[in-house]
């Protein structure tokens, strides 16, 4: 549990760094999709220059592992290859420099004040409610295609399960997930997370609905 929130914490200072050294960070946990199959995910989206950088954030130091990572989702995605850690050993920086890795490294300090522990709380309290809230705007615009792959993936443990409940391939049912995604219905993220949106949407779209009635 401590390991996650250093990892968070650490998230959170990478996007400011990355802010403040001039990119425009554009999303948090993307998913990597190869013929329709999660195959990964990226920490970070940043932009600069006209240039898009799938980002690597480690919570410690960053290992040769860590930078074949990144290298492999930046050939996936089509973006430049970034780690942001705390640090790297001499084996991981030579590779970085070999396979043209950017590393930027973390400040060894996650919160430097009072002040600042509250913006952070403050911004992920706003996000959190926000991203249950902001679903549920698009109950009424659902159609009934839209509600049977939110009721599958709400079933399912995997995007191949939810497929087979719809008597569909992973593929099509991608192609109706993107929909979902593309109006806010469903997150960019791991499919962990997207189970638990349509589950959050499902049920506020059919409290919404008692309601009216």
């Amino acid at each position: 549990m401590a390991g996650r929130r250093a990892w968070r914490n650490s998230e959170e200072i990478a996007a400011r760094i990355l802010e403040k050294s001039g990119f425009r960070v554009l999303d948090f946990h993307v998913p990597i999709e190869d013929g329709g199959v999660e195959v990964g995910e990226i920490d970070i989206v940043a932009e600069k220059g006209g240039s898009r950088y799938s980002v690597e954030v480690k919570a410690g130091m960053a290992d040769i592992n860590a930078v074949r990572q990144a290298y492999v989702n930046s050939l996936i995605s089509g973006m430049k290859p970034m780690i942001v850690a705390r640090g790297a050993d001499e084996a991981a920086r030579k590779l970085a420099e070999k396979l043209g890795v950017e590393l930027i490294v973390l400040p060894d300090v996650v919160v430097s004040s009072t002040d600042d522990l509250k913006e952070i709380v403050e911004e992920a309290v706003d996000q959190a409610i926000l991203s249950l809230l902001e679903p549920l705007s698009h109950c009424e615009n659902l159609e009934p295609e839209d509600l049977e792959v939110l009721e599958a993936i709400a079933k399912a443990r995997s995007f191949r399960e939810a497929a087979s409940k719809l008597g569909t391939t992973v593929e099509e049912l991608a192609a109706r997930v993107d929909r979902l995604k593309s109006i806010g219905v469903l997150p960019r993220s791991s499919y962990k997370r997207m189970r638990a949106a349509a589950i959050i949407v499902l049920a506020g779209c059919r409290l919404l609905a008692g309601n009216r009635g």
